[in-house]
Parts: C-alpha cells; sequence; structure tokens
C-alpha cells in the first residue's frame, strides 16, 4: 500500500497547530508578541512531531508513588518545615562566595581564592569567559584571568548561580526531569539578561542569575512531595490550565513564593530574592524590574520550548510587565535567534556532569 506523505504532513501540521493552541490557551491571542511567538511554535512543534514524535506520547504513570492524601499546609511557611521537605545545605564556597560578594572591601583575589577551591567551579568560570557570549579576543585560561576579565561583580554572581542551581540533584524516582529543570532554568537566565541589556535595566548578570535561581521552588516541590507534585501536574492538564495556577488552586500558593522565602533563609542577594518571589505576582510585576523581566523571560522560555515537562499550557504574558520595563514585540522578534544561540552554548556550560 502506497503511503500518502501530502496526507501524513497534512495531519502532523494539523496536530501542532492544535498542540500549540493548548500552550497558548490562556495566553491573549491579541498581544502581539503571542502572535510572534506562536508563529515560532508552530514551526517547532511541527518539526519536533516529525522527527521526535515519542516526545508526544503520554508519560507512563511512576506506579511507586502513592496518591497524594489531600493534606494542604496552611501557608508555605508550614510547607517547608516538614520533615519531608529537604532544602539543601548551603556548600561551604557558596558561603564564601557570597561573604566576597556582599564584603565591598573584596578584591578580585579574594573571589579567585575562592574559586580555586573548586574545580568544577574553575571549569565553569573558565568556560563562561572563553564562551560566545564574551566574545573575549584572547584565550583566558587562569580562574585570576578571567575574573579580571569579567570583573569581581559579575564573575561573583556567575559563581554565585552556578553553585546555587548545581546543588539539585536528581533523585532515583524522579518527577521532575531534571534535564529539562536545567535547560528552562538557564534559557529564563539568558533571556533575562538579554532583555536587560536591551532596554539598558542595568548589570545584566543580575538578570541572569534571577532567572536561573527563579524555579528553585519547583525543585523543593518535586524533590520532597513527589505524590503532591504529581497531583498538580494532574490538575493542571485537567483543568488545561498553567502550572502555576495549579498549585494556587490545589495549595494556595506557588513555587515563586516558596522559592522567595527559600532565597531569603539562604541570604542570597534581595535581587534575587524579589525576582523568585515575585516573577508569577502581578502587584510585584507592575513595579518591580527584576521580577517583571523574570516573568517575561520565564514566559518566552516556555513558549520557546524550553520548558519543564509539567504542563503543556504555559499561562498568561503579564502586560503590566512589559508596560514595566519598555519592551517591544519588534525587539522580542529580533532577540528570539540570539536567545536560541545563548542558550544553547550556555547550557552546554553549566550543565552539570
Amino acid at each position: 500500500m502506497t503511503i500518502n506523505k501530502n496526507n501524513i504532513n497534512s495531519e502532523t501540521k494539523k496536530a501542532a497547530e492544535e498542540y500549540v493552541e493548548h500552550i497558548f490557551c490562556q495566553s491573549d491571542s491579541d498581544c502581539e508578541i503571542v502572535k510572534i511567538l506562536k508563529k515560532d511554535a508552530n514551526e517547532r512543534v511541527y518539526h519536533d512531531m516529525v522527527d521526535n514524535p515519542d516526545e508526544f506520547k503520554q508519560k507512563p504513570q511512576l506506579l511507586s508513588i502513592e496518591p497524594w492524601n489531600g493534606t494542604k499546609p496552611s501557608n508555605p511557611r508550614e510547607f517547608l518545615s516538614k520533615k519531608k521537605v529537604v532544602l539543601p545545605s548551603l556548600p561551604q564556597v557558596l558561603i564564601q562566595i557570597k561573604r566576597v560578594i556582599n564584603d565591598p572591601q573584596s578584591t578580585i583575589e579574594d573571589l579567585v581564592a575562592v574559586i580555586s577551591k573548586d574545580p568544577k567551579l574553575v571549569a565553569a568560570v573558565l568556560r563562561l569567559a572563553n564562551s560566545n557570549i564574551y566574545n573575549l579576543s584572547e584565550k583566558v585560561d587562569t580562574p585570576s584571568k578571567a575574573v579580571a576579565v569579567l570583573g569581581l561583580k559579575k564573575a561573583g554572581l556567575l559563581s554565585l548561580g552556578t553553585v546555587s542551581l548545581s546543588m539539585f540533584k536528581k533523585s532515583e524516582v524522579a518527577v521532575l526531569e531534571l534535564e529539562k529543570f536545567w535547560k528552562h532554568s538557564i534559557a529564563c537566565g539568558i533571556i533575562a539578561q538579554e532583555i536587560a541589556r536591551t532596554v539598558k535595566l542595568g548589570d545584566p548578570e543580575h538578570f541572569f542569575v534571577s532567572g536561573l535561581l527563579h524555579d528553585i521552588g519547583v525543585q523543593i516541590i518535586f524533590e520532597s512531595e513527589k505524590s503532591l507534585a504529581l497531583e498538580l501536574i494532574r490538575v493542571a492538564e485537567t483543568k488545561q490550565i498553567s502550572f502555576y495556577d495549579a498549585e494556587t488552586e490545589v495549595l494556595g500558593f506557588n513555587h515563586a513564593v516558596l522559592g522567595g522565602i527559600i532565597s531569603k533563609d539562604w541570604d542570597l542577594p534581595q535581587t534575587l530574592i524579589r525576582a523568585a518571589k515575585g516573577h508569577h505576582d502581578p502587584e510585584i510585576i507592575k513595579t518591580d524590574p527584576e521580577a517583571a523581566v523574570v516573568h517575561i523571560a520565564d514566559y518566552i522560555a516556555r513558549a520557546l520550548g524550553y520548558e519543564l515537562g509539567l504542563s503543556t499550557t504555559i499561562g498568561n504574558l503579564n502586560k503590566d510587565a512589559l508596560k514595566n520595563i519598555g519592551i517591544t514585540a519588534e525587539q522580542i522578534k529580533e532577540l528570539i535567534p540570539e536567545f536560541k544561540i545563548l542558550i544553547g552554548e550556555t547550557f552546554k556550560i553549566l550543565t552539570p556532569e
């Protein structure tokens, strides 16, 4: 029997369009940025359905995880105080990096001394300094040269973000796909950095690290309460809502609030705390540039396919966030190819072995 390729292509194209409509079902279809991202998504999803059809098959249930018992915490702090919730301990190198960053008397030599104690951190900083992100004319081959080229503040923040994210390790029974978590985090960091650079909001590296660490609350939920995590995914898919809307419906708070509390408990810089806490909060997004940029970057990252695999619905792009920082649809359109190149390169640099 002869297979009609035109029919297959037509069916795949229709399936891709339906899938994309589901992705953007909560988004404002009149928003120019949404239109641009939908067009990009249609092309990407169609090619993915042709090249990687298994990605779109329903994933098998994790039968080893018992159903959620329905017990809700009264507030985020109570959730974090449960015995099941395991927060990674801050490694000594992270404490020392924070101390250097927070001390106005610190020198480049102080940061180099800390970085040099951790071979993986040395490798990450060198790879970053030599990457196309910075386009340096000469090869950087020592931590001292890397920090000198990048600057104390920039190198410190990049080291802080790298070490913080590397604390999260995959468990034996994983609900959250760690590679997707990493790629989404890095994508959000890169997009936030480039948006901040484009609209001249100040030090782009602040925004990179804010984007990199914005979803630490997600990791805590998925590694600590796997039954709850599966219930949240079920609610999001059944009701065709975003994952953070499902969190709010089931728990009364979302991972952003948890991330803000965790960041504060770790005594991270205020910019990182605000971005983690506020990137899904409409009131904070209105006035806080950090939260607004990370909200936009988070939305764009998921629209471009750098998502967490928790819900195919990405929610809505908050117009107040766009007004807050003054980014235009045309600027976003021009940035998308650059986003993809930088994300791919940075993912190779920062992904833990």
